[in-house]
């Protein structure tokens, strides 16, 4: 009896020094985290080992006046990381069990997450002026008596990771902020209207055919009509509610607006190009403000890419290239690519998924690994 004891004593103090190895410590917080998000594992060992995260909805004071969050707090006292997450455009419920799986597994394994609500999220609709706002929900974050100002990073999922990142290029905050993690966002705007437009990926001088979802089309479609300005987003609006047009409509719109009418029409990747070049100043300048190619050299921080090649709402190219000019850049990048694994984590769904066991475990692995970085940068 003596000797089991010893034996589990042994045992216990060997564990203790693990765990204050910082490596032992990002790789078991990692493991942990996989099962707490994928509905697949009905296990779920993370809350055996952490108490139940404290939930508060927040506002805060913005450059839009008073704007609304969701703060989760690791349960008990002390000091964390933390990050600001973005979910963009369409979200789902701010009640939905993904969203409530992500951040609080975020906050078991002893992360401060700040989720910001904004009323555009809704309206199908992405502006310059959120950009600030995901700036001024950081400098909140840090602020925050809870939160090591020190290490608090940025992430997003699709449009929401591409405002995020963009937001970390502000000089207000760039230098502080200390890692990125973007889930499936765009590059440069520019090319995501050639892709959904034409229907085609972009690798290189490869090309493929790419079927891009109707949440992509419509939010693409919706800001190059609104963008054309008052007069043609008539005529466009007409021609797409009767589905053709005359002359005399084709006549009355402007270079730009003739432009919108060529990318809404299924245009081949040549008049894709040339109808892009002639878009109005107004839409140009929207594009490139809300790209993150635009000024990547004001990144300061580690970035971290994660994106399923078979997403249908942003092309898996765009990860691919932004990774590229983040090496290019002298910039620190990690890039993880899945493959089948959109139904494993439920986000962006794709009905045609037929992800197997052995691959389901491959792709798994890829996420511990992706996510043993993110431990190790928000320390």
């Amino acid at each position: 009896m003596h000797k089991l004891i010893k034996i589990f004593l042994l045992i216990l103090i060997v564990l203790t020094i693990l765990i204050a190895i910082p490596q032992v410590k990002y790789a078991i917080k990692a493991a942990l985290f996989i099962p707490q998000i994928l509905p697949a594992i009905p296990v779920k060992p993370l809350e055996y080992f952490s108490g139940t995260p404290i939930r508060k909805e927040i506002t805060f004071k913005s450059s839009q006046g008073i704007s609304e969050a969701d703060i989760y707090l690791p349960s008990g006292d002390g000091i964390h990381p933390g990050v600001v997450f973005f979910m963009g455009i369409v979200p789902p419920d701010r009640e939905e069990e993904r969203i409530l799986a992500l951040a609080e597994g975020l906050a078991r394994t002893g992360m401060v997450v700040l989720i910001p609500w904004l009323d555009t999220q809704t309206e199908n609709r992405m502006i310059v002026t959120d950009i600030e706002v995901l700036v001024d929900a950081f400098q909140h974050l840090q602020n925050h008596e809870r939160v090591d100002s020190k290490r608090v990073g940025m992430g997003g999922i699709c449009t929401g990771a591409s405002m995020s990142v963009v937001a970390a290029q502000s000089k207000r905050i760039n230098e502080e902020v200390a890692f990125i993690n973007s889930f499936a966002g765009y590059f440069d705007a520019f090319d995501l209207v050639k892709s959904t437009a034409v229907g085609t990926r972009y690798d290189g001088s490869e090309t493929s055919e790419w079927l891009p979802d109707h949440l992509t089309k419509n939010l693409v479609n919706a800001h190059l009509i609104e963008g054309a300005g008052p007069i043609d987003e008539q005529i466009l609006n007409s021609i797409i509610a009767t589905g053709s047009w005359n002359q005399h409509e084709y006549d009355s719109l402007s270079l730009g607006g003739k432009a919108v009418l060529t990318l809404l029409t299924n245009p081949t990747s040549q008049e894709a190009d040339e109808a892009i070049n002639n878009l109005n100043n107004e839409t140009s300048r929207f594009l490139s403000n809300v790209s993150p190619s635009t000024n990547i050299e004001m990144l300061k921080a580690d970035v971290l890419l994660m994106h399923d090649f078979h997403d249908k709402l942003v092309p898996a190219e765009e990860s691919r290239r932004f990774a590229e000019a983040l090496i290019k850049n002298e910039i620190n990048v990690y890039h993880t690519e899945f493959s089948l694994f959109q139904n494993a984590v439920q986000v962006h769904k794709d009905e045609t998924d037929k992800t197997g066991r052995l691959n389901f475990v491959k792709q798994a692995l890829k996420l511990y690994k992706h996510m043993y970085k993110i431990m190790s940068l928000s320390g």
